[in-house]
């Protein structure tokens, strides 16, 4: 059945989709995306939000006959219990699909999941290699799709944009991103590594120093890579926990970087404690642990906003608030940001083995009708189809695939 004729379903029968979610503030924005994707495609959705106990008793709604299907974020559908009944096992009964949306990459979350198998569950990535890298290492046959993005916030979003307002702006540029990972800080991903002993701790830190560099190919190139050249074989659950000790250092040695350059500019950088030895004697100021509703609210009274992403083929919602907000956004040089931006055009490139940040930084510092001209370009992008909503169609599709 295709998505317009689950429209008309809709229209007449008013079956739901539910969506479902923890009490976080990422997690709201991701489910109001979805609920308003839904609403312009004619579906009704119903939103719950999961109590901190895996006993999840207002899930017993989703099992009703007629639910177009259930989607949640990273594991939590697969922690989550009626009673003692799993709540995946029981909608899989009632020959309900469950979506489970994993938002960061498939080696980080992986380990997470206990009670998900390809006869319960269905899985959503926002990347194609995170999908591929789980379809290879994950759930073998489960059912998968990949969308764009989870979308920007509406809170970050503005009415109109114009030179005045812009120039305005207390904040030259906004830095929002912390140095502390899912698995800790860098130094005890370091501790990690070398607990894994030779051949292997050779092997995480070959592709650390191959990947640092390289935001065209995903991380998994460069694992393999290293891996094959020492001609080990490695279980599963071994690659996983490799692969984040690799994302998790890759991601905070370029995150220090930017912060190196930063710091030298007029900018504000929120991150957390571990960005104190930055702090000491820059030009910049520093906040730590700003919650994101502040953060979407400054990114209305910036300039320009740096940010990255921790997947190689996936445009970050970071970005996608600062098109909602009318920044310049200072993204890295990358694969997906390819597809999408122009250097100098509607955004900003730059990489780690060069002084293009230093020169992005100071473009936005100093020339104000030339970083207007920028961001009134990807201003003008942010309710494009492709970019408000980037394949969410795929999520209705994925409810309805069978399974074989």
């Amino acid at each position: 059945m295709s998505v317009k004729a689950t429209s008309m379903l809709a229209s007449v029968e008013q079956p739901l989709f539910y969506i479902c979610h923890a009490d976080h503030n990422h997690d709201r924005v991701y489910a109001e995306n979805i609920v308003e994707y839904l609403e312009s495609e004619g579906i009704s959705s119903k939103t719950i939000v999961l109590n901190e106990d895996g006993q999840r008793p207002q899930l017993q709604e989703c099992l009703k006959s007629g639910a177009i299907g259930v989607l949640g974020f990273n594991s939590q559908l697969d922690h989550s219990w009626i009673e003692s009944t799993n709540f995946l096992n029981a909608a899989a009964e009632q020959n309900i699909p469950v979506i489970q949306w994993i938002l960061d990459h498939s080696s980080s979350r992986l380990p997470e999941f206990n009670n998900s198998t390809a006869a319960n569950s269905r899985f959503l990535f926002s990347s194609a290699d995170a999908e591929r890298y789980f379809r290879r290492y994950g759930i073998p046959g489960a059912l998968t799709a990949t969308v764009a993005c989870v979308g920007p916030s509406r809170h970050s979003r503005i009415d109109d944009l114009n030179i005045h307002g812009f120039a305005d702006r207390p904040t030259v540029c906004l830095v929002a991103m912390n140095l502390r990972r899912i698995g800790g800080t860098i130094e005890d991903t370091r501790e990690k590594i070398v607990a894994l002993g030779p051949p292997l701790s050779k092997v995480v830190e070959a592709t650390i120093d191959r990947a640092y560099l390289d935001v065209v190919q995903p991380l998994q190139t460069h694992f393999e890579r290293a891996l094959d050249a020492v001609g080990v074989e490695i279980p599963n659950a071994t690659r996983h926990a490799c692969m984040q000790m690799v994302e998790e250092v890759v991601q905070i040695t370029r995150r220090q970087k930017i912060f190196e350059i930063a710091r030298e500019f007029p900018v504000l950088i929120q991150s957390d404690e571990a960005s104190r030895r930055f702090q000491v004697g820059a030009t910049a100021r520093f906040e730590e642990n700003v919650d994101m509703p502040l953060t979407w609210s400054r990114l209305k009274q910036a300039r320009g906003h740096v940010s990255i992403s921790n997947m190689h083929d996936m445009v970050h919602d970071r970005i996608l608030n600062g098109l909602n907000a009318g920044c310049v956004n200072i993204i890295e040089d990358g694969f997906a940001n390819r597809r999408v931006f122009e250097h100098g055009r509607n955004a900003l490139f730059f990489r780690y083995d060069d002084d293009s940040l230093r020169e992005c930084l100071s473009l936005v510092s100093n020339d104000l009708e030339r970083a207007f001209e920028i961001a009134a370009a990807g201003f003008a992008m942010r309710d494009d189809p492709p970019i408000r909503f980037g394949d969410f169609r795929n999520i209705i599709e994925l409810a309805q695939r069978c399974l074989l």
